[in-house]
């Protein structure tokens, strides 16, 4: 359980904050993710309604598993990652589309998505409890605890922390929400401690986020976020739009540093999406981001 002094802790670090401060919640967004099959790649760009039935659908299989082998571990950690996925490819992004032209539209998708994030997070908690006992106790009490984690749990892990940070992102910064953001680093730092190579740097790009608005955080940010930024581009070979992407949005506005801003979204764009077929989707996906981004970079430079 978070105390009281925490709460209190994050409630005046966002009532004190300045704007650009407060917008470093949302950027928690950008813990995008790795999935590889280029026939998604098509139907998305060509037919993205049909491609969001086709999640929901192999989604719904799992579930109908689950019901049937409700201790399923892997059953259960599947469901909370592709339900994760789901949310920031899909409801997210339309959210996106839609917060600077019309609010109301954008809330609603932002709602959407966390019914699925806290779905997502119930599958994983669930998940965890099964293999570790005391797993709540673990994550709540921000790793005081020890458990006999192996790499195998470093993607259950990730996708966790991932839906976690949906969801307080779709929050809209809800105070019930932004309190547990401890709980993002006590999931990726213990995922990087396993294995920081895994997935070409994945971990490292989600890092770059976190690194900003971690509580507990001691030294320079800025300095530590370009250190997990050069190695996520070091471990996909330059292949990987995603560090690009998540050090503009959540480095780069946040200095009001226009110019880095734009080199680092024209070189996520110059890199051919099609380069790597284990980033294709996400890469797809982060081409998008960016190019939306610098669309409209006039509401995020002053």
């Amino acid at each position: 359980m978070i105390s009281a002094m925490l709460f209190r802790s994050m409630m005046n670090f966002i009532i004190r904050s300045s704007y650009f401060q407060r917008k470093k919640t949302f950027f928690l967004l950008n813990l995008l993710f790795f999935l590889s099959c280029s026939p998604s790649v098509i139907a998305l760009k060509h037919a993205p309604d049909l491609t969001e039935e086709g999640f929901g659908f192999y989604i719904s299989r799992i579930e109908k598993k689950i019901r049937n082998s409700p201790d399923n571990i892997d059953l259960l950690l599947k469901a909370s990652k592709y339900i994760t996925m789901r949310g920031f490819a899909f409801q997210i992004e339309k959210a996106n589309q839609y917060k600077f032209t019309d609010l109301d539209k954008a809330s609603s998708y932002y709602k959407e998505a966390l019914v699925l994030f806290e779905k997502a997070i119930d599958y994983g908690i669930t998940a965890f409890n099964k293999k570790y006992e005391k797993f709540d106790n673990w994550l709540t009490s921000e790793s005081i605890m020890t458990l006999p984690f192996t790499k195998e749990d470093v993607e259950g892990l990730y996708w966790l922390g991932a839906a976690f940070g949906g969801a307080i992102s779709s929050s809209e910064a809800s105070p019930e929400w932004v309190i547990k953001i401890p709980r993002i680093g006590v999931l990726f730092d213990k995922a990087l401690a396993l294995d920081p190579n895994w997935q070409m740097g994945s971990l490292y790009s989600a890092m770059i986020s976190y690194t900003m608005i971690r509580h507990d955080f001691e030294g320079n940010r800025e300095d530590t976020a370009r250190m997990y930024f050069e190695k996520a581009v070091e471990l996909s070979k330059g292949n990987d739009l995603s560090p690009y992407v998540t050090y503009a949005e959540n480095v780069s506005i946040l200095n009001q540093n226009k110019r880095e801003f734009t080199n680092l979204l024209y070189k996520a764009l110059n890199i051919d999406i099609n380069s790597d077929k284990e980033l294709r989707l996400t890469n797809y996906i982060n081409h998008k981001r960016a190019q939306w981004l610098l669309d409209n970079i006039d509401e995020y430079f002053y």
